[in-house]
């Protein structure tokens, strides 16, 4: 994950899902490194690897002055 101009600095940072392009899910993996890029693995349940792949899980970013979220993007497979 790759990010730059916000407010301030990332306080926080999660993978939300599942949920599709625009509406609003819950935290489903926490990102513990903040800062850009991030990186980092985890162990998805079958469901979890299969909303991934149907594009329905996106990264948001969050600083002090935006705490709901400063930054979002829905995780897309290559082509």
């Amino acid at each position: 994950v790759k990010y730059s101009g916000l407010s301030g600095p990332a306080v926080a940072a999660h993978i939300h899902g599942p949920a599709d392009m625009g509406a609003n899910a819950d935290p489903v993996i926490p990102l513990k490194k903040l800062k850009s890029p991030i990186k980092g693995s985890a162990t998805l349940t079958d469901a979890q690897a299969a909303d991934l792949e149907a594009g329905k899980y996106y990264v948001n970013v969050h600083t002090a002055k935006n705490k709901d979220g400063e930054i979002r993007g829905q995780i897309e497979k290559a082509m």
